[in-house]
């Protein structure tokens, strides 16, 4: 396996020894067999080629009690897998988590489910390890956001584990200054936003900022199930660099949330198609989230103009059963809007999307945008916690080195067969069922037929030896 040049250039900087701790299975189930030799190939070469300053321990929790209880301590669960064998199913329970420690910090992955990514999840947890001092998260409020102190508490509150988190008010001074900025967070403006302040974040970004845009372009009246637009959403922001918010709300006939509503027979809980849950589409930015929970969100779309200039990396995309409502007028669970969808108006839409500028040198731009900032609110996030997990991993790649994205770009790919027409690829397939056991038939045939003329050839000579031997003794008598 080759390191990339950004993570030999952390390994070379640890003043310490950096000590990885796998828990693994000596026989992992079937559908993590694959990933589980090629993570420990990968961390052997990586501490071999280390030169001393990474050491690697493999343990086994399921065959010592011991080191069962470090993977309990470092927080690596066994993962159950349904295994069909001898026509029954069975569950396994297979390790395949990684526990890194440098002087007095560890980081932990519970589980790998691929190795493809790992590298860049392994050194994203090194070089947050190394730095010297938190990185800092800014939550702008003050024009009806949600932040620390009103809306996002819990999600702050872990972002406090790893980061310096605090809170900047722009309705008590426009002019902010978000210099030593790591991570601008805005969540849902409803209200007007000075251009002093829109100009100092525009700035802020272009100068190679990284920032997090949850974006509300509907206003929903939660009580009345009734939308309308917001007019102080802010969406002129993401859209100068390249996403553009739009004015809609998607639904999804089947991935969706099940919730509690109020009738005249009282309280019945029915699916609702407006709160969707989009799965996870890129994993190396988002972690090890399946899928995220989004109530009212819009719809996402990139600016042909900016195309060229951004990487775009999706990351929340709607299901195969979701539509757009552009006129949102109905938004209760019994809506006539989902009577009037035919499959020619499903379409599947972006939610979330992460952004990366492609100018070479010097500092660059990423920013995360999400159509809905209600999917980070303490109620929502206290019935999916994958939501606060998917956003703490966006952070961490926010705040990423730039040099780490070379690493995210570094993908496993698998070399296939090409075959430029069926018969060249009838041909391979008949010369290896036939072909390969019939060259080994004519090779022994061969040799079988050499062997025999060698065994006449000899047989012929001694034969040839005995009979003069006779003729000379014959002789030899006669003379006698």
């Amino acid at each position: 396996f080759t390191l990339s040049p950004a993570t030999a250039d952390i390994v070379d900087g640890l003043d310490d020894i950096l000590t990885l701790e796998l828990y693994e299975s000596r026989e992992p189930a079937v559908p993590i067999a694959l990933a589980t030799r090629d993570i420990g190939d990968f961390l052997e070469d990586f501490s071999a080629g280390s030169d001393g300053k990474v050491k690697l321990v493999r343990r086994f929790p399921e065959d010592d009690e011991d080191e069962l209880r470090k993977a309990q301590i470092a927080g690596v669960p066994p993962r159950q897998f349904n295994v069909r064998s001898q026509g029954e199913l069975q569950i396994k329970a297979s390790y395949l988590g990684l526990s890194m420690t440098y002087v007095d910090q560890r980081e932990t992955i519970p589980f790998i489910n691929s190795f493809d990514g790992f590298e860049y999840r392994m050194a994203s947890l090194i070089n947050r390890m190394v730095e010297d001092q938190k990185k800092s998260v800014v939550f702008l409020t003050g024009h009806g956001q949600a932040g620390p102190s009103g809306g996002y508490q819990t999600f702050a509150a872990l972002l406090t584990d790893a980061y310096e988190v605090r809170e900047m008010n722009a309705s008590e001074d426009p002019a902010i200054d978000l210099s030593g900025v790591d991570v601008l967070v805005i969540g849902g403006p409803t209200q007007a936003i000075p251009d002093e302040t829109a100009n100092s974040v525009v700035e802020y970004i272009t100068n190679g900022g990284k920032a997090l845009l949850m974006i509300d372009s509907i206003a929903v009246d939660q009580s009345r199930l009734v939308a309308g637009e917001n007019r102080y959403s802010f969406r002129d922001l993401p859209e100068r660099f390249g996403v553009i918010v739009e004015n809609d709300l998607v639904f999804d006939l089947q991935a969706n949330e099940t919730l509690s509503f109020q009738t005249q027979v009282g309280s019945v809980f029915l699916p609702y198609p407006y709160w969707v849950r989009a799965p996870v589409i890129d994993k190396k930015v988002a972690g090890n989230v399946e899928s995220a929970v989004l109530p009212w969100a819009s719809s996402l779309g990139i600016s042909e103009s900016q195309r060229e200039l951004v990487e775009v990396i999706p990351i929340l995309e709607t299901s195969e059963f979701s539509a757009i409502d552009f006129t949102y007028r109905d938004l209760r669970p019994n809506s006539q809007t989902f009577e009037e969808i035919t499959p020619d108006n499903l379409v599947q839409s972006l939610v979330a999307v992460a952004v990366a500028e492609k100018a070479s040198g010097g500092e660059t731009y990423r920013i995360v945008v999400v159509g809905d900032s209600g999917w980070l609110t303490d109620a929502l996030v206290s019935r999916s916690q994958e939501n606060v997990a998917l956003a703490l991993n966006l952070v961490d790649w926010l705040a990423q080195e730039d040099r780490l994205a070379s690493v995210r770009s570094k993908v496993v790919s698998s070399r296939d067969l090409l075959y430029s027409s069926p018969t060249h690829e009838n041909a391979a397939r008949w010369l290896n069922i036939a072909g390969v056991p019939l060259i080994f038939i004519l090779f022994g045939a061969v040799r079988s037929i050499r062997r025999r003329r060698f065994g006449f050839t000899l047989y012929g000579q001694a034969a040839g030896g005995r009979a003069a031997r006779r003729r000379a003794e014959s002789e030899q008598e006669d003379e006698e």
